[in-house]
């Protein structure tokens, strides 16, 4: 399994910027957060994106932001006809806050999408797409001459992109209450809502599949085909990230942390959770107490 928590290093910089990056090769991706804030914009592509127990369309002219620590997967379904072309960003969102005030509209949007439960992280662009395209060429050209990392400059290329969004929110907001009232949840939303209910309890296929009056094998099929991951990944990203909260937001027990989280074997727990992170849960507690410090 592929770590979930997947620290990006700004060695120095203030944005670690990748434009027009192309995949022909097969895009399952995993289930993961960072300590910053992502960008994702799709030039070409198809598949979809989870974050927050929602599958969201991916397909050209989408913008994505993901929050800090934002469980998030991004599944490609990608051939040589159908190839992943995309831009993405990190950025410490801290960095630039102050820079965006003069600007109240956009730094009121900005801290909403840093901060915020209401907005984003899905914005339909299509409407804008030579727009966007020409910005981003715009900021990789600068890049390129070596002025992409100034404070300036990355203030003006979030200055547009959350114009752009601003003028994008209100469609998507009314076409998601078109869905709201018209679009059933997919199976694999209902699968992840149900372990939402229940990841700390003993969960098991049987009692997901009869919830949902499914066999346990269409259930299986149905989130793998919707997701590109297992039902048992999902749980366990879901599990070790609520974890990671709980291990650096109080002073439970190792024990107690794991039962909080559905593993009520402490040997089992830290055998999980130093598989996914990469380190055992005490040390990751050190190492974040050491970084409050």
């Amino acid at each position: 399994m592929n770590f979930l928590f997947d620290p990006v290093k700004f060695d120095g910089q203030t944005m670690l910027w990748s434009h027009a990056v192309k995949s022909e090769a097969a895009y399952p991706g995993f289930y993961h957060w960072h300590q910053c804030m992502e960008l994702l914009y799709v030039h070409e592509g198809e598949g979809s994106v989870i974050v927050n127990q929602h599958t969201y369309e991916m397909r050209p002219g989408m913008l994505f932001l993901f929050q800090p620590f934002q469980l998030h997967k991004i599944f490609a379904n990608v051939s040589k006809d159908t190839p992943y072309k995309r831009t993405i960003a990190f950025f410490d969102p801290s960095v630039f806050a102050e820079s965006l005030t003069h600007f109240p509209l956009r730094h009121s949007l900005f801290m909403k999408l840093w901060q915020g439960r209401s907005t984003g992280p899905a914005f339909d662009l299509t409407q804008e797409i030579q727009q966007v395209e020409d910005g981003f060429s715009n900021y990789d050209e600068i890049s390129k001459q070596g002025r992409g990392q100034e404070q300036e400059e990355v203030t003006l290329l979030l200055l547009e992109l959350m114009g752009r969004i601003h003028k994008a929110n209100g469609r998507v907001q009314h076409q998601e209450a078109i869905e709201t009232d018209g679009r059933a949840l997919r199976y694999s939303e209902k699968i992840m809502h149900w372990i939402e209910m229940h990841y700390a309890e003993e969960v098991s296929l049987d009692q997901l599949a009869e919830w949902l009056h499914l066999s346990k094998f269409y259930v299986s099929r149905v989130f793998h085909e919707e997701t590109g991951s297992h039902i048992t990944d999902y749980l366990t990203a879901r599990r070790i990230k609520q974890a990671s909260r709980l291990l650096q937001s109080t002073t439970q027990s190792i024990e107690q942390v794991g039962i909080a989280v559905g593993y009520p074997n402490v040997s089992y727990f830290i055998h999980m959770f130093k598989k996914v992170v990469d380190v055992t849960p005490l040390k990751y507690r050190q190492r974040h107490v050491a970084a409050l410090k």
